[in-house]
């Protein structure tokens, strides 16, 4: 058999064409919230938020675990997830409530499902924090239009031989600059009192959910620390904010336009091959 013959090359391209996109076609969202179990320890300013199950990486799962460190604040709510006893949002999402007039200081860590005792280290990851608005029920009780949601981080707040840095900043996002305490700030941008809907499906977003989010990268992480803050006055309606937050795998690159021309070249060489 002549493999350098026309026919054959055609076929020769096809395939090496084929195995270019390959990886292209497993995209994939390492975490899955929405299939992960949610839990809380009910602790206050200690609480401990836990997705278990939260993803899977060279057969090893694991879970995230957010602790509220102490800045002097209050209780937390939390959810998102598959199975939580009637507790959760069951979407792609995670989320951390905040109350009014509060902020509070958390550390996400990824550790093995099977001993949360050992850190989890994933190499590459996008995550998204999703819903930065500014929305006030009783607009009276906000005069000064200053119930602004808003995330604050420090590049250096990631484990050791980690590293964290803004990839995308939505439009509807401002970034207030750095000060003494934290080198990224960031806030709603909104001059009205709006409120954007919350997002239930992670590649669904609406072009105004996609305004109003953040994207941070991470490479080798397991642990980092974000502050989510509401200034939000204390209202009578007694309401608070939720910050919901995604992420997804950079290992294996989401479906693009460099898959959809590897496709189109595969056609045509087919096409070619059978005339």
């Amino acid at each position: 058999m002549n493999f350098l013959s026309p026919s054959n090359s055609k076929f020769a391209a096809i395939f090496v064409v084929l195995f270019s996109v390959a990886p292209l076609l497993k995209a994939q969202t390492v975490l899955d919230f929405a299939g992960s179990t949610y839990t809380n320890n009910q602790g206050g300013v200690s609480t401990v938020h836990k997705w278990a199950n939260l993803g899977q990486i060279n057969s090893v799962s694991f879970d995230l675990i957010a602790t509220h460190m102490l800045l002097t604040h209050t209780n937390y709510t939390g959810g998102g997830g598959g199975t939580v006893g009637g507790v959760g949002s069951g979407t792609g999402y995670g989320y951390i409530g905040m109350p009014q007039s509060t902020a509070g200081l958390f550390e996400f860590s990824f550790v093995e499902s099977s001993n949360n005792a050992n850190a989890f280290t994933i190499p590459n990851l996008d995550f998204s924090i999703l819903d930065i608005d500014h929305y006030t029920v009783v607009t009276s009780d906000d005069p000064n239009n200053i119930g602004r949601e808003n995330v604050r981080w420090n590049s250096s707040s990631v484990n050791s031989g980690g590293s964290m840095s803004l990839l995308r900043q939505g439009d509807q996002v401002q970034d207030v600059g750095g000060n003494d305490d934290y080198d990224n700030r960031f806030k709603s941008i909104d001059t009205l009192l709006n409120q954007v809907d919350n997002p239930t499906d992670p590649n669904a977003l609406t072009q105004e959910q996609f305004d109003h989010s953040l994207k941070i990268g991470f490479t080798n992480v397991s642990s980092f620390q974000i502050r989510f803050g509401n200034s939000e006055p204390v209202t009578s309606d007694g309401g608070g904010r939720k910050f919901f937050f995604s992420g997804t795998s950079t290992l294996v690159p989401e479906p693009s336009s460099s898959m959809l021309v590897g496709l189109g070249c595969i056609i045509v060489l087919f096409r070619r091959s059978r005339s």
